[in-house]
């Protein structure tokens, strides 16, 4: 694929080139018009290997629409605009794990593969938020995987990593599940294997200023009022996060949020 680096610059089409740009990319690419039909691609033995990637490539996509479904709570300015990219590609590499699966038709084994999962980042060009975070909490949770604790001591946040106007800062804790994924022959397509995918709880601490060290409990609980199986089957997986959020207090004891906050995966069960 050709990219284009000089000074001319057009809109559509030119003779039998195009460009086009990409969201959240500079370049601007360009490429032939043409190839081949919808049609011929569906139906064309010739491509009966891209219909299968595109297959697996589908179901990574709905895979991935789940952990963000969970994770929507932490995103927002959290996650940077290649966030779901990177999803994308560690999905297609637990896709290409299962080695026992047809081609396109192999799982997403996301519960075979939680190590992958933990390190997840949400932004890989702001602040790290395990150097924020570096050496002040611990977390657990019980055998159910129904509820977590995370426990916080003497965090005080270094004014490096303070935005700008900021007067307090507040710890969230956010547990979320995502299934396995799996071909389904009777709809064609890729299935969650359970049906609690994208579920999620969360619990906040109290606001505190920046100035202070903060010792604090969160716990986050899925509710018992929700009808879950309890424990979690073994293909559904939970993630547990912790985020870090800024606001500035006003004179009416309001906080307003401001930009600058953090969120990072610390165990996945």
């Amino acid at each position: 694929m050709a990219i284009l680096t000089g000074a001319l610059m057009y809109v559509g089409s030119f003779k039998s080139i195009r460009n086009y740009r990409v969201q959240y990319d500079p370049n601007t690419y360009a490429g032939e018009k043409g190839g081949a039909s919808r049609v011929m691609i569906m139906n064309n033995p010739a491509f009966a290997r891209t219909r299968e990637n595109m297959s697996e490539f589908c179901g990574c996509g709905f895979a991935v629409r789940a952990i963000r479904l969970g994770l929507q709570n932490l995103l927002g300015d959290k996650a940077d605009g290649h966030f779901t990219g990177r999803l994308m590609k560690m999905a297609k590499e637990i896709n290409l794990r299962d080695v026992d699966g047809v081609r396109g038709q192999r799982s997403i084994l996301f519960s075979a593969n939680r190590g992958l999962l933990i390190n997840m980042v949400f932004n890989v060009t702001g602040v790290n938020a395990s150097e924020m975070l570096q050496g002040h909490f611990s977390c657990s949770h019980d055998l159910m995987r129904t509820s977590a604790s995370l426990v916080v001591s003497g965090l005080t946040i270094s004014p490096v990593y303070v935005p700008s106007g900021a007067t307090h800062f507040r710890i969230q804790h956010h547990l979320s599940v995502v299934s396995d994924y799996v071909f389904s022959m009777d709809s064609r397509r890729y299935e969650p294997a359970c049906l609690e995918n994208g579920k999620s709880a969360f619990g906040y601490s109290a606001y505190t200023s920046v100035l202070s060290p903060m010792e604090e409990e969160v716990v986050a609980a899925f509710p018992s009022s929700v009808p879950f199986p309890f424990p979690f089957p073994d293909d559904c997986t939970v993630l547990q996060c912790v985020g870090v959020e800024f606001f500035i207090k006003t004179a009416g004891e309001v906080y307003l949020p401001c930009r600058g906050g953090v969120a990072k995966v610390v165990m996945v069960f």
